[in-house]
């Protein structure tokens, strides 16, 4: 299995050139931590899925989430695409209810409140690379064609990016606003970009005539009792099929999953639950 590849988006860069300038450094690691706790939400659910994020690019307002439909269908595209949003909903709302407890943590907290609702938000809008607008292919493709939804979608990005950079214009005789101009080009990026690219793989394939048309090799693993489904990701791949033998401390057969029941397994598990 790959290892997870991290890339830094050239806009990212000139976001935190931008923050460094206007002497807002710690608004700036704010919100790439935000950013950070975004991707793992996507990581953790494309995991549960049985899915493995192989390439990390950092945003300035979150992640770039692509799937190839072969590897990954519309409704898991979904699920991978909300997760994030839905990871900074949920800490910006704990951390607003924390503040009718402790008042005293609101002049702590302000900023990763706003950041983390922000990127929830932000990423929410249907056009790419953002969040929304992986939601909005996949939903539109559940009911057309693919190229048709893609139009779509392209068309979408483009008027949105039209709108940032009106706004922008218009900010300059009000206040400059180079936020507006930096969504601007975020969008229009996104409607240039291939959005084929697979960004994400299957770890391990269902037991189909499909699947099997091709051949696969069986392989035998062998655990100890303890182990759990994020350790099994670690050591299988979708090339091959495997049957996995669970040994007690003592050094006794415990189980033996057939490599049905291990597609069973991590889809029904949670990475860090053991297989028996």
């Amino acid at each position: 299995m790959g290892k997870l590849r991290f890339k830094v988006h050239p806009l990212f860069i000139i976001l935190g050139i931008y923050f460094a300038f206007t002497g807002k450094v710690f608004s700036f690691l704010t919100y790439t931590f935000s950013a950070l706790i975004h991707e793992l939400g996507h990581s953790l659910k494309a995991q549960k899925l049985g899915y493995r994020l192989i390439n990390v690019t950092l945003m300035p307002f979150g992640a770039i989430i692509k799937g190839d439909i072969s590897g990954m269908g519309y409704k898991d595209e979904i699920s991978v695409s909300l997760a994030g949003p839905i990871v900074n909903l949920a800490i910006g709302v704990v951390l607003v209810a924390l503040w009718w407890v402790f008042p005293e943590s609101y002049p702590y907290t302000e900023l990763a409140v706003v950041s983390s609702f922000a990127l929830c938000f932000i990423n929410l809008i249907p056009a790419f690379p953002l969040d929304g607008g992986r939601i909005l292919l996949c939903t539109l493709s559940l009911f057309l064609k693919r190229k048709t939804a893609l139009l779509i979608c392209k068309v979408v990005g483009f008027c949105l990016a039209i709108v940032f950079f009106t706004l922008f214009i218009y900010s300059l005789f009000i206040g400059v606003n180079y936020s507006l101009l930096l969504f601007g080009i975020f969008m229009l990026i996104g409607v240039f970009e291939n959005h084929s690219e697979n960004r994400f793989i299957r770890i391990y394939q269902s037991v189909s005539s499909k699947s099997l048309k091709g051949g696969k090799r069986v392989k035998t693993l062998a655990f100890d009792e303890s182990v759990t489904v994020k350790r099994l990701y670690g050591k299988i791949d979708s090339n091959n099929l495997y049957r996995i033998f669970i040994y007690s401390d003592s050094g006794k057969l415990k189980r033996i999953f057939e490599p049905h029941e291990i597609v069973s397994i991590l889809q029904s598990k949670s990475p860090y639950e053991k297989l028996v």
